[in-house]
């Protein structure tokens, strides 16, 4: 059963209407999206006075800005990058500076933090290209072996495609050495049996809709990079050793059978995590008592 806090932020997201929010459509979607543009501009609130125990530094790697977080006086054996989640729409918050922190102290690591470009002013192969830059410059650090991609909702489905981006794109690059995704979007738009699937559990999902991500496959690539936003439907072979965390309650865990099937046609290892009674991304919830568990499974996974 859910703990209290998870049932009350839960309640919250519903009371709020986070679902209904992301669920506009044609104008309004428009107009959604034209209201996160303007959240983007905004600067991110790095929570200096809990991060004490920490080296941040903020660097411009061509043109994208960079926080790299490691605990004073360590020396990481291995390097994180760490994409966050939002839909490609909507920008991180101070607790993914927190979790950052985290991930350094727990996994002995430096943890490479990128403020990607965004949707509407920017497409999925943008973003892609930002994160390969600052991947690169890991990479001039630490071998592709030590490195490990880390991406929540639409960043690990970020995560996915940057591994696919490097082998269509960029095959002169390695891939990293794990991969660590909570809750990706793994197929959009998504297949019929996918959308079946998601709108059979759309009603216990307070987050995400599913039509949002009819909508916003046009908005993030056009028709010659549309495989981009479809790491399910490319050829897997040789993609590193992954762990996939999905809760009972959000509608992508439908990608999760597919994503078995194609894990095992091509060979690559994958270690589910099932919340029960989870919602998405439940993860990132720092105070609720299931998120402070499951980030042990993060930290071990990343290791």
């Amino acid at each position: 059963m859910p703990s209290f806090q998870a049932k009350m932020i839960s309640g919250l997201f519903k009371v709020i209407g986070v679902n209904k929010m992301l669920d506009k459509q044609r104008e309004d979607f428009d107009k959604l999206l034209e209201t996160y543009k303007k959240k983007q501009k905004k600067p991110l609130k790095i929570p200096y006075k809990k991060m004490k125990d920490f080296d941040i530094a903020s660097d411009n790697i061509s043109g994208t800005t960079c926080y790299v977080i490691s605990k004073k006086g360590a020396v990481p054996k291995r390097a994180i990058l760490y994409l966050f989640g939002g839909g490609y729409i909507l920008p991180p918050d101070p607790g993914d500076i927190i979790l950052c922190g985290q991930m350094a102290e727990n996994c002995n690591a430096k943890v490479w933090f990128p403020l990607y470009p965004m949707a509407p002013e920017h497409r999925l192969v943008e973003t892609l290209q930002s994160s390969l830059t600052v991947y690169r410059e890991i990479l001039k650090e630490y071998d592709a072996a030590n490195v490990r991609f880390f991406g929540t909702s639409s960043g690990g489905g970020q995560a996915m495609s940057l591994c696919v981006y490097i082998r269509q794109e960029h095959s002169d690059v390695p891939l990293p050495g794990k991969l660590v995704l909570q809750s990706p979007g793994l197929q959009v738009p998504p297949s019929k049996s996918q959308r079946s699937e998601m709108e059979k559990r759309k009603n216990g999902d307070v987050m995400i809709p599913p039509r949002f991500f009819d909508n916003i496959a046009p908005v993030l690539a056009r028709e010659e990079e549309s495989y981009l936003l479809s790491p399910l439907l490319y050829d897997l072979s040789g993609f590193p050793e992954t762990d996939v965390f999905y809760g009972t309650r959000e509608v992508m865990i439908a990608y999760l059978d597919d994503f078995r099937e194609a894990c095992e046609k091509y060979g690559v290892v994958l270690h589910t995590h099932i919340g029960k009674d989870m919602m998405h991304c439940w993860g990132a919830m720092e105070f609720v008592p299931e998120a402070r568990e499951v980030r042990k499974e993060y930290f071990q996974a990343l290791r």
